[in-house]
């Protein structure tokens, strides 16, 4: 009989089914961020940066858990330079101006995510977690563009004779545009526990319209 149960509740434990009653849990990620996200007109990308979230979670049983969260994606930083000679604008017909000009222009964009979705694992071995998250994400983006203009006007007449030429030098700060959508995201993590802490290595995809953000992180758990 002894035996019996002794065998009983090794099973529950190598399943993962015998566990403490601790059905709420804080998470803390902090990693590295990629984005999958190309433009073609830029000249320089910057495209990876450092990403981090924050995870309340209530877990129904041992295996699945209901999870929301909030995650700060990084940034995005990205360069443009073009050249335009002999641009021609014509003025009340009888007058010509040919602008030559070198352009520059830089754009950051800060991204967060507010997520709701479901947590599913199970035991590896003692102590050794591993499993895959999945849901929704609603993303938000901060663009804040600056352009600058360096070069030359020149005044023609209707009969292309030049009149004056000034300098053609300028620059715009846009100030901040925002937008935002919900995409899925999913992700995997081994997770190692010690009594009411763990630490976990993980990656989450999250997409955004065409673009992911990949964010490759270390975790840590409480739970209570």
């Amino acid at each position: 009989m002894k035996f019996t149960a002794l065998a009983i509740l090794i099973a529950l434990s190598s399943t993962g089914v015998y566990a403490e009653d601790k059905s709420f849990y804080l998470k803390a990620s902090l990693g590295y961020m990629q984005f999958d996200s190309e433009d073609s007109f830029a000249v320089k990308e910057d495209l990876n940066s450092t990403g981090y979230a924050l995870t309340f979670g209530y877990r129904i049983n041992d295996y699945i858990a209901i999870e929301g969260g909030r995650a700060n994606l990084g940034n995005i930083s990205r360069d443009y330079e073009f050249t335009v000679r002999d641009s021609e604008i014509y003025y009340d017909y009888d007058e010509i101006v040919v602008e030559n000009y070198d352009y520059k222009g830089t754009s950051e964009s800060k991204l967060k995510s507010y997520s709701l979705g479901l947590a599913f694992s199970t035991q590896i071995q003692q102590n050794l977690n591993a499993g895959i998250r999945l849901g929704v994400h609603q993303w938000c983006v901060d663009i804040r563009s600056r352009s600058e203009y360096s070069g030359t006007r020149s005044w023609y007449t209707e009969d292309r004779e030049l009149v004056s030429v000034e300098p053609y030098n300028s620059s715009y700060d846009w100030g901040s545009s925002k937008n935002s959508g919900s995409n899925p995201y999913y992700g995997a993590e081994v997770n190692w526990t010690t009594g009411d802490w763990g630490f976990s290595l993980e990656h989450t995809i999250y997409e955004i319209q065409d673009d992911t953000a990949n964010l490759s992180s270390v975790g840590v758990t409480y739970s209570f």
